[in-house]
């Protein structure tokens, strides 16, 4: 359970740290492709590729995914800082909708009638939660975390595809190294790309980038030893997971940012954590 709640820790400080990228004024995406070195060598320091045998079949699957993952990672920053720190982590543990939908439709797996209520309870929370009262439609900044939601549950559903299908026990931790890897590369090429490599030389973005790596890969290998420990199944671990990213974001951005929250927003919240144990309660 300890390793579930750090994981859930590690998710909700993504959202945190990109408000306080904004707050001080450091470039998103130098920030970002910085991150993904750190992961990557993070990696190559726990679980280096070469030392699990043939992974010729996980380098297509590896890049796919690094580019997504740069996507969804970009999409969550802008989101953090537009739209506010809870609303992005919200929208993006809510994929876990899309996650189970897409595993019920991939590997014929069953839902039970409690949940597809949490299904629905879940997008109706979601759409309570994305957007403000009194906001300009003009202003669509319900639209980030939408995206987010999305992205994150089309990284986990190939994730999910990935690991029953090109993955075995031996590899699946160096896989992991392997999709940073390609996100840096995709990542440098962006930045280059869109020019904005000059803003490397920023030392917030080193700051930032060192902090966000760090993050994200102990949230992948906290994830990793939850799993391995058996103690839960990981149809718990995902939802409890979820769950926790959403209330300790949501803590956060109040106290921390002042961001303030509607009352519709708040029953959404509620919605989106009911639907979450609703999903975790067995068919």
């Amino acid at each position: 359970m300890v390793l579930v709640i750090l994981t859930a820790l590690c998710i909700a400080a993504f959202a945190i740290l990109f408000k306080y990228f904004d707050r001080h004024a450091i470039p998103l995406f130098p920030a970002i492709t910085i991150n993904y070195f750190v992961a990557f060598i993070c990696g190559l320091l726990f679980n280096p590729p070469w030392g699990v045998g043939d992974i010729s079949l996980l380098w297509t699957p590896a890049i796919g995914l690094g580019c997504l993952f740069v996507t969804v990672f970009t999409l969550t920053g802008l989101s953090a800082q537009k739209a506010g720190a809870a609303r992005t982590t919200i929208a993006g543990r809510m994929s876990l909708v899309l996650t189970v939908v897409g595993t019920l439709f991939l590997f014929r797996e069953r839902v039970g009638l409690l949940g597809w209520i949490g299904i629905g309870a879940a997008l109706l929370g979601l759409l309570l939660v994305t957007r403000k009262d009194g906001e300009n439609a003009g202003k669509r900044s319900w639209l980030l975390p939408f995206l987010i939601f999305l992205g994150s549950g089309m990284c986990d559903v190939a994730v999910n595809a990935l690991q029953r299908l090109r993955t075995t026990t031996l590899n699946e931790a160096a896989f992991t190294t392997m999709c940073f890897g390609s996100a840096s590369c995709v990542s440098l090429l962006v930045l280059f790309v869109r020019r904005e490599h000059m803003a490397l030389a920023h030392r917030g973005a080193w700051i930032g980038g060192l902090l966000l790596g760090v993050v994200n890969y102990a949230s992948l290998l906290f994830l990793i030893a939850a799993l391995g420990a058996g103690k839960l199944p990981a149809s718990s671990i995902f939802p409890l997971m979820n769950i926790g990213a959403i209330l300790f974001s949501t803590i956060a951005a109040i106290i921390l940012f002042r961001e303030r929250l509607s009352v519709r927003q708040w029953i959404g919240i509620t919605l989106c954590v009911v639907a979450l144990v609703f999903i975790m309660l067995p068919a």
